[in-house]
Order: C-alpha cells, then structure tokens, then sequence
C-alpha cells in the first residue's frame, strides 16, 4: 500500500498543479489578448489620426487656395496620395453643430443606392463664418482596416465619440452609420479612460467578445479592435484537453506503477526515476518534505527555481535550500496542512538569482511509507499579476499624470486631519485651486503641452516647504492643498497669497510663456465646517465665488457668502412655481413723443410679488431666470400677455397704442422664437405693427449672423425692433447698420448726468445723430427732472420714458392715464 499512498500523493500534487496551471493560463489567455487588442486598436488609432490629419490639412491648404468645389492633387510628400477627396465650401447660413474643443466636426454620409460607396466628412468653420469641407471615400479606412487578421467574427471600427459608426471591417453596411452610445464602451469605459479594453456581448449579434478601444488623439474618433472569445479561447481549450488526457494518463501511468511497484519491489529504484522523470517535465516547481522537513523528492523546476544541483538540494534541510527569510511562514503552513489538508501561503521569497519573486505556496498533506506524514509542495509564481495588482492598488489614490495623490486620497487625509485636530484642539485649512486658462494652452498647442503645463505646476507644489499634510490633483485642472492652522503655523491668508504668486508665475509649454490665472478658495476647519465633504463642498463654494469677483483671485469662503447662495436658491426654488401661482403681474410705463406730449406706447415691466419672499425687485430675479433659464417660458407668457391686454385695450376703450416687449437673450436663441411670437399675435387678434421687441447691445452682438437672420424673421411679420440700453455695451456701428431697427432708447445711466456732465450731452448727442442718419427714432429712459427732458428736448431727441411722466402701472390705471393725457 505504500507505492500506492505515494503515487495518491503525486496525482494529488498534480492536480493542484494542473488546475492552478490552467486558471492562470485562461485568465493570462485573456489578459494577452485584450492587451493584443488594446496596442492593435491604438495602432489603428495612430494610422486613423495621420490619416485624419492628412485631411485635415488637406482641407486647410484648399481652403487658402479658396476651391468652390474640386478633388485635392497629391500633395508633397506622399501625405494624402491615395486618398480621393473633394472639397466643398457651405455658406454662411449653412445650420452645423458646434464643435466640441474646437475639434473639426466628423461625420458619415451614406449610399443613397446600394453598392454605392459611403463617405467621410470632416468639416471646419472658417473666419468668415461660413465652413469648408472635405469628403472621402470610407473605403479608405477600410483598407486601413482590413490588414488586421482577428479571426472568425473579429472586426476593427471607425466611431465618432458620439457612438456612430463609421467604418467597419469586415464590413456590414446595414450598421454603418448606427448609434451604438448605450454600449458599455461609451458609457463606462471611454468616459473612465481614452484607451482600454473589456469584456461584452457585442449589440449585432450577441456574440460575447473581447474588445480594446482607443480614442484617436485631437479628434472626436474612436477605435474599437473586437475578436470572438470562443476564438480567443480555442487555443487554451486544446490544451486543457490535452492537460485532461495529460493528467488522466499520467494519474493512470502513476496509479499503474504504483501498482507494479508493490508488486515488483525489485524495480522500484527504475519506477522512481521513471516518476521523476514525469515530474521534472511539469513547468511548476514541485518538492516533498518528510517529517524532520528534509526535501526528498523535487523536481527540475524546482532545481532551477533554487539555482542549485541535485546534490545541494536532496536530503537536505528546507530551510538551508530556500530562502529563510520566509522559514517561519513556511512552519505554519505546514503545521495548519498537516492537520486539515491541503493550505495556500502567498508570500514573497528570493530565487536562486537573488531576485524577488511572489508566489503562492500550496502544500498537501501525504502519508509514504510507514504511515509517516510527508508535506508535497509547488510554487506558482505571481510576481507579474502582483505587480499590476500593486499599480492599480497606486492609481486608486494617486493622479498618473502627476504622480500626486488624487480626489480619494486627499478626501482621507482631510479626514484623519480634522479627526487629529478635534482630539488636539486645532485647526485645518482646505485650499481648492484652478487654473483658469490651463485649457487654453491645449486648445492651442495639444492635450500634451497642457498636460506639460499641468505637471509645471505640479512640480511647483510638490517642491512647497513646509510640506502641506496633502497635495492633490483633484480635477483636470484643479489642485487641493490640506494644511494644518493655528498659532504655531503661517496664517493661511499669507499661504495663500504666496501659493497665488507662485502660480501666477508664467509656465514655459512649446517654447512659449503662458499665464494660467490660478483663482483659490478657501474654507477652514472649525470655523467654516465640522466635516470633510462639508469643508470641501465650501472649499468649492469659495473657488468659485473667487471666479466670479472681479480682481479677487483668492477667495475664503465666508456666511455672507453662504446667506446669498441660499437666497439665490430660495429664489430659484419660488421662481419656478411663481406663473401656475400667477404671482408675475406686468407693469406698463408709457413712452411719451417729446415734441407732442402725446403717449406713444408702453414698455411691458415685470414685477413679483412673492407670498414668501414679499416683493422681489427684477434686478435680483431676472439674472436668476436667465440663469436658470426659467425666462423663456417667463417671458413667453409676458409676450402673450401683452399682446392679449393691447388688444384688450382696442377692442373695450378704443385705445389703439404700441406695447413693448423686452427679449432676453435665452429667449433670442429659441429655435421656435419666430413661431411664439406669431402665435401670440395671432391668438391676441393684434396687428403686427402694434408690438414692439426690444432686444440689448449684447444679444445683437452675440452671434450676428443668427441675430441678423432673426431679427430679418421679426421685421417680416411686421414687428418694430429696438436696441434697449444704447451705448453701454459694445455693438459695432459697422453691424448696426445691418439690422432692421427702429428705434434706439439711450440708457438712463447717461440721461441721468444731462446738465452735469458734459461728456453725457456730447454721448447723447451723438447717439442722436447716428440714430437719425440711420432713419431710427431715439427714445430716453429714465427721464426724472424737467431740466432733463428739455435738454432731450433741445438735443433732438425724439421719445421719453420715465418718473417725470409716470412710473409703471398695472393694466387697469392705464385708460384713466390716456384721458388725463388727452384732455391736458
């Protein structure tokens, strides 16, 4: 029975050996492969972005050359030789997406008939407004494409970042020009990481696969490299069957010798070496101890694992073979198998070379002859998985472009700092730092040179003294500090200040100099906040009110800064309900004619009237509407509304007159603007001449080529246009010309000075003239004294609005209003 307890003990050890050989061999089969597929689709990336770029600049030097249409010649140097394309330019009305980054716009136009080629298009704006366009044959890419040999239901594809795709090969034209955006790749993956690869069941036919995926640098493109898993795992399946015949051959070769052994002592001295020549053919170091732990049998793997002979290593102590330094761990497993079977230790031990390696250590309990109790061993060596695991276990708290810790790791050290000042009574400071202008050095030279930029500034923090309890990179272009306060410590207004001046330092990226205009908040521990999400969350706060303050850079955050925040969101939160509650109530204020005295028309005013806030004045909850942009469906109903009471008017007191609407610049941008206004004049019965829109110098200004288009739309149903605000904003003379405005009403700031400044006469004299070149008539708001109105008066002007006639009133006091009007 002896022979046959050892050779249990060897199919035992086997069998450990083989499944933990094939487990490692599946999971490395398929690691190989998506990292296969990962370097493949990043070498797709590559040609796809030279290729890409060769049309690009293609585009740019015909656009110099200013073709109206045409297919590019070779250019110098072979750049885009094979490439058949033509080039088209759009005009100026031509309706196109914007682009995000100032990335060109990407997209597909498929066959109009079957058989026909698709095309790819990439588009960019030029100067004038109008945009360029250069098309190619995706077959191109296609060639591209088909050098790679992914076998049976592998495949290569060419998406936009908005999931469509592009190009695919093998093709399949019924999915070319699909959306594929509630994939897991555009999903999940893309948005964690550029390049990568995973594991899905693709969305055409259901077939599970492997993927790696690259997104093409400077353009909104990605790179999808997919192979079967089935076919990935073909290989690996031959040999698990051949492991299976292996094993199940070798345990019947042991399980047979074993046999014969017992009965046929006299070749046991042949049969041993037959057995150590089995196991010296097995890859995984294999040894058995006795009970004094002396090695009496291994295998060559492990000779070669141990760098040493035969001689050095049989019948001598373990300890004095490997490494001692894991002697200890070694006992317990031993001690722990040999009581409950079979035990897994992994540590970390040094090879016959002196090298580090980590492995798992399984050991079996066997009983050899003599029922005495022996330990057999191997070693699957790990060192490879480790390390991987160990960089990940580092990305997990640390930013890779920076090597600083990141988000995570700066939120527990915030943490455990408040944890020790609370026990100690001191105090904490959390600094939250952007850099506004760091994107714009990767608009103009690259993502690279603005992550050159980003690690410049790294570098500066990273060299601080004293060093901060943490520094973090905690967004794309944000970095955190965590210093500890108090007495014994800098005051953190003068840590600040220099922090300031150190990073507004310019950065050197490309051979050029560039300022990165770093804005700091501030919040402190205890004063601010108790907990680390709350000192964070103020932190924020503070970054962003530094943002928005004019010349104040660095910002603490402060309770007056958190009491207008809350009642900028009371605001909000009431605003929303304030027309189903019809808490808004228009107000009218007349527009007299200087010359006359005779009222014009009237300027529709909103006012609230809040039954929780009480009366909220418009400059608080107008800036919040447009915010919020809440003020479109606001200022539709003000718009309907006005128009339904001007007709009210004419039909019940014979009260024909010209109601004046205020546009805001969210409003301007609806694409069914035109449609809104006609319906509510249509709706209200009123003639079109009857309203007037008034718009500011900011949104003529905005885009003047959608503005132009609209403004032309509004004049053509009949409506009269004014710019409000005249002269306090930045409107080119050069366009006023072109758009089709009545009347220009100068701003109060300037009618206000009349009498006391001279440089407020000669402005309201000159916007007087232009006007009146121009065919327009000029009204004045926030006409208060009579000195005033007769300097209008004398100036030219030719309307007025304001206290000095009437202030605003509802709707009911405007009839009584006109008869006073008539009968003085």
């Amino acid at each position: 029975m002896r022979p046959l307890a050892g050779a249990a003990m060897l199919i035992v050890a086997i069998t450990l050996t083989l499944a933990g050989l094939l487990a490692w061999s599946y999971h490395g089969t398929i690691a190989r492969e998506q990292t296969n597929l990962r370097n493949l689709a990043e070498a797709f990336a590559a040609q796809t972005h030279y290729a890409t770029l060769a049309l690009d600049l293609a585009l740019a030097r015909a656009t110099e050359r200013a073709p109206e249409n045409g297919t590019i010649a070779a250019m110098p140097g072979g750049a885009i030789e094979d490439i058949p394309a033509r080039v088209r330019r759009l005009g100026p009305d031509a309706s196109l997406p914007p682009a995000p980054d100032g990335a060109p716009r990407i997209g597909i136009n498929l066959p109009a008939r079957a058989g026909d080629p698709a095309t790819i298009t990439l588009t960019r704006s030029l100067p004038d407004g109008s945009s360029a366009v250069i098309e190619t044959d995706a077959a191109y890419f296609q060639r591209i494409f088909d050098s790679a040999d992914l076998g049976r239901g592998g495949s290569v594809t060419l998406h936009q970042r908005n999931g469509t795709m592009l190009v695919r090969s093998p093709t399949l034209p019924n999915v070319i020009g699909h959306s594929f955006i509630h994939t897991p790749l555009f999903q999940t993956h893309l948005p964690r990481a550029p390049v990568g690869a995973f594991e899905a069941t693709s969305p055409i036919d259901g077939v599970r696969r492997l993927y790696g995926y690259s997104a093409v640098a400077g353009y909104p493109l990605v790179i999808v490299t997919g192979r079967d898993l089935s076919d990935t795992l073909a290989v690996w399946r031959g040999w698990l069957w051949v492991a299976i015949v292996a094993w199940a051959l070798l345990s019947a070769t042991i399980a047979l010798l074993a046999w014969r052994t017992s009965r046929e002592t006299v070749r046991l001295a042949r049969r041993f070496r037959y057995l150590k020549a089995i196991l010296d053919s097995l890859a995984t170091p294999l040894w058995v101890l006795d009970e004094a732990r002396r090695i009496v049998l291994f295998n060559r793997a492990f000779l070669q694992f141990t760098g040493r002979g035969e001689d050095a290593v049989t019948g001598r102590f373990e300890a004095d073979v490997l490494d001692p330094a894991g002697a200890d761990a070694r006992a317990d497993l031993y001690a722990r198998s040999t009581a409950d079977g079979v035990r897994a230790l992994e540590a970390e031990i040094r090879d016959g070379t002196g090298a580090t390696r980590t492995v798992i250590q399984l050991a079996a309990r066997l009983t050899s002859e003599g029922d005495a109790a022996q330990i057999v061993n191997s070693f699957t060596d790990i060192t490879e998985r480790k390390q991987v695991e160990l960089r990940l276990a580092y990305l997990a708290d640390h930013d890779p472009l920076t090597g600083l810790p990141n988000l995570n790791r700066l939120r527990r050290v915030l943490a455990d700092a408040l944890t020790d000042a609370a026990v100690c009574g001191g105090q904490v400071v959390l600094l939250l730092i952007a850099l506004e202008r760091q994107q714009e050095v990767a608009d103009l030279l690259g993502h690279e040179a603005g992550d050159d930029a980003v690690r410049e500034v790294a570098a500066r923090l990273a060299a601080l003294a004293p060093a901060p309890l943490c520094i973090a990179r905690v967004k794309a272009n944000e970095f955190g500090l965590v210093l500890p306060a108090g007495p014994a410590h800098r005051p953190a207004d003068a840590v600040a200040l220099e922090l300031y001046a150190l990073l507004s330092e310019p950065v050197r990226v490309g051979g050029r100099e560039f300022h990165l205009a770093p804005v700091i908040g501030i919040a402190l521990y205890p004063q601010d906040a108790g907990s680390a999400n709350e000192l964070m969350r103020l932190a924020d706060i503070a970054k962003h009110r530094a943002r928005s303050e004019a010349g104040e850079p660095v910002h603490f955050h402060s309770e007056s800064t958190h009491i207008q925040l809350n009642e900028r969101l009371t605001i909000e939160e009431q605003l929303r309900h304030a027309l189903e509650r019809n808490e808004l109530v228009p107000h009218y204020q007349p527009k007299v004619d200087i010359a006359t005295g005779r009222v014009t028309g009237f300027e529709v005013l909103l006012r609230w009237n809040s039954p929780v806030l009480g009366a909220v004045s418009p400059a608080r909850f107008i800036p919040i509407a447009e915010q919020t942009g809440l003020i479109v469906p606001i200022g539709t109903w003000v718009l309907r509304t006005a128009c339904a009471q001007a007709s009210r008017w004419a039909r019940e007191h014979g009260i024909a007159t010209r109601i004046a609407v205020n546009l805001s610049i969210r409003q301007f941008y609806q694409k069914d603007l035109l449609q809104v206004i006609a319906g509510a004049l249509a709706d209200a019965d009123l003639t079109p001449d009857a309203l007037e829109l008034e718009i500011t110098e900011s949104i003529a200004m905005s885009r003047v080529d959608v503005v132009e288009r609209l403004l032309g739309g509004i004049r053509d149903l009949g409506v009269e246009l004014s710019i409000d605000d005249f002269g306090t904003g930045y409107s080119s003379l050069a366009y006023l010309k072109r758009f089709p405005v009545q009347r220009l009403k100068i701003d109060r700031a300037f009618v206000r000075d009349l009498g006391r400044d001279a440089d407020s006469a000669a402005i309201v004299r000159s916007v007087v003239a232009l006007g009146h070149g121009l065919q327009m008539r000029i009204v004045a708001e926030g006409v208060e004294t009579e000195s005033q109105l007769e300097m209008l008066r004398s100036l030219g002007c030719d309307e007025f609005q304001g206290y000095l006639f009437a202030r605003p009133m509802e709707a009911g006091v405007v009839p009584a209003l006109l008869r006073r009007a008539s009968n003085a």
